[in-house]
């Protein structure tokens, strides 16, 4: 290699001076194509795997079925299936910390705190889309209003999703996922026992306490939210 190659390659890798200003200098010579946040979304969609999505909306499926036959026990079916979409929603946007890659991640351009904020709002909007076309559905056949329905929904759901970014906070690993599973299976059969042996609380004049429960699972969840993205910007602190 001969001399004047040396030097146009040293040039092109020098290291900045340690001042914040050089550093700052040196980064803007860098090309970053601007990117908004519409487009930074859309762009972690082709992150979640497919068989994610597939399965959320092959959740219709059987509530459709159901509804076709109006069939009373549609909402009891789906409600012990719901579980599932929740832990779906968890573990596909907390993989990275299941399979502790968030070393890797945070090395990407974008934080780990942007791209957290942007898979939940995706798989959120999904599993919203799916609960408010399941709402109408189970209806169909059953003597409860559609706000009824919809709370024995959320609630499985909710109750699901908050126990289950609980535990991606506080195991890693393999462990974080069993742990996931393991609630949603126990809440789905939660579910199915509270329709078989206490059927009496799903009765209009026990409504409120279920808006009562609704609302907290809501508050606690959001909570759950916050603590999550909280744990990633100290994990990115730490780093």
């Amino acid at each position: 290699m001969n001399r004047y190659l040396k030097q146009e390659i040293k040039k092109v890798f020098e290291v900045p001076l340690p001042d914040p200003q050089e550093k700052a200098r040196f980064l803007k010579t860098f090309p970053q194509p601007h990117i908004s946040m519409p487009q930074f979304i859309l762009t972690q969609i082709a992150y979640v795997r497919k068989w994610v999505l597939v399965f959320s909306v092959l959740l219709l499926v059987p509530a459709l079925m159901s509804a076709r036959h109006i069939d009373p026990n549609t909402l009891w079916l789906i409600s012990a299936l719901v579980p599932f979409l929740g832990l779906l929603a968890v573990t596909e946007n907390t993989r990275s910390a299941v399979y502790e890659m968030q070393e890797f991640e945070m090395s990407a351009r974008f934080s780990l705190k942007s791209v957290v904020l942007a898979r939940m709002s995706v798989l959120g909007l999904l599993d919203a889309f799916v609960i408010c076309c399941l709402i109408p559905l189970c209806g169909i056949g059953s003597d409860l209003s559609l706000l009824q329905t919809g709370i024995y929904l959320l609630v499985p759901y909710l109750l699901t999703v908050n126990i289950s970014l609980y535990l991606t906070r506080c195991f890693h690993g393999i462990e974080a996922l069993y742990g996931c599973t393991f609630t949603a299976a126990l809440v789905s059969v939660g579910s199915c026992a509270l329709h078989l042996f206490a059927d009496f609380i799903y009765q209009f004049s026990y409504l409120h306490w279920w808006l009562l429960f609704t609302v907290l699972l809501i508050g606690k969840t959001v909570r759950e939210i916050y603590q999550t993205i909280k744990q990633t910007e100290e994990l990115a602190w730490n780093s």
